[in-house]
């Protein structure tokens, strides 16, 4: 990528074109959110952010609609707006704001950044203490949003059919389990296969109908193909190595770390390749792998790592295992 050299990028969300791609920028001219083309030296600033030291930005992009949370700061998840950009319009709105606690300081949140799927985005922010969280859905069409869910929940997801997941401890000291509901009514469904067995599982990745994810001891990676059909572990780390929770899911690929390499599993061949060892993480959609790697990717504000960007068509058959 021409641009990385010259600016800082955290990329955050993939475009369906396999051409383009949307990130943190940090540069002499812009800083703030922006839109990349693979070839391109230059980017279409989206929004500045109010803080071009401070502040990060992290979301998704659906094929229209583009929604992130900035976080205000760069060491808390916890003061964040959420904001939406329609690649039709051009136009940026904020949807959603953290809260406020009586004593001034804002609810502790998930980190995780906003989901959007067919003009549904959801989220989740702290409402109350001890980890008490709301399932925020927002309908980009209507221009409406509404809280689905209150309880002790982590980041949702959002799954095809117009439903959204969720992880939720069901009483204290328990772990984690998956729970499902329409997007825009709220109304509980039964949990698919696929999720029903998950069990403190807190990297989870799906495109919609596949999941891919680290054991919850982050022993093993394990994938379905279908929500219908319960997981299966497809690769075990080695000795004290750990699969992080990094994992990305796109096509018949799945991006995992094993820091401070990187690799990409072919599910239809069950084959798997390293593609770094210099620490960094990978984004995948059913387009495109983008590989943000190298010995300086860690969290400094101004880092420049190596930003890499191949459209899943031009990758080449993974070897087998010699």
């Amino acid at each position: 990528m021409p641009l990385s050299r010259t600016a800082s990028l955290v990329p955050f969300a993939l475009a369906p074109d396999g051409r383009s791609f949307f990130a943190v920028v940090r540069s002499a001219g812009f800083s703030g959110v922006a839109r990349i083309g693979a070839r391109a030296k230059g980017m279409t600033g989206i929004k500045a952010f109010p803080d071009p030291n401070d502040d990060q930005a992290g979301g998704s992009f659906d094929g229209r609609w583009l929604v992130w949370k900035e976080f205000h700061g760069f060491s808390s998840f916890d003061d964040f707006a959420v904001y939406a950009w329609d690649s039709h319009t051009g136009r940026v709105s904020q949807i959603g704001a953290s809260g406020e606690g009586p004593d001034g300081n804002f609810w502790e949140s998930p980190w995780q950044g906003p989901d959007v799927r067919s003009g549904v985005a959801t989220w989740a922010q702290g409402s109350g203490v001890d980890g008490l969280a709301d399932i925020h859905v927002y309908d980009l069409g209507a221009g409406s949003g509404q809280v689905i869910h209150a309880g002790h929940a982590g980041g949702p997801l959002l799954l095809a059919h117009g439903l959204v997941a969720w992880p939720e401890s069901p009483s204290p000291g328990a772990f984690l389990r998956m729970y499902v509901a329409g997007a825009l009514t709220g109304k509980p469904v039964a949990t698919p296969r696929a999720l029903r067995i998950l069990r403190g599982v807190s990297g989870l990745d799906t495109d919609g109908r596949q999941i891919a994810y680290p054991s919850a001891a982050f022993e093993s990676l394990w994938w379905s193909p279908s929500l219908s059909r319960a997981p299966k572990e497809i690769l075990a780390a080695r000795d004290d190595n750990h699969v992080d929770n990094s994992v990305q899911i796109g096509g018949r690929y799945i991006g995992f770390g094993i820091q401070p390499h990187l690799f990409v599993a072919d599910t239809r061949t069950h084959r798997y390749l390293e593609i770094e060892h210099e620490f960094g993480w990978t984004e995948l959609n059913s387009a495109s792998l983008l590989v943000d790697y190298g010995s300086n990717a860690g969290r400094q504000i101004d880092y420049r790592a190596h930003v890499v960007l191949v459209p899943l068509r031009e990758l080449p058959r993974i070897p087998a295992c010699t």
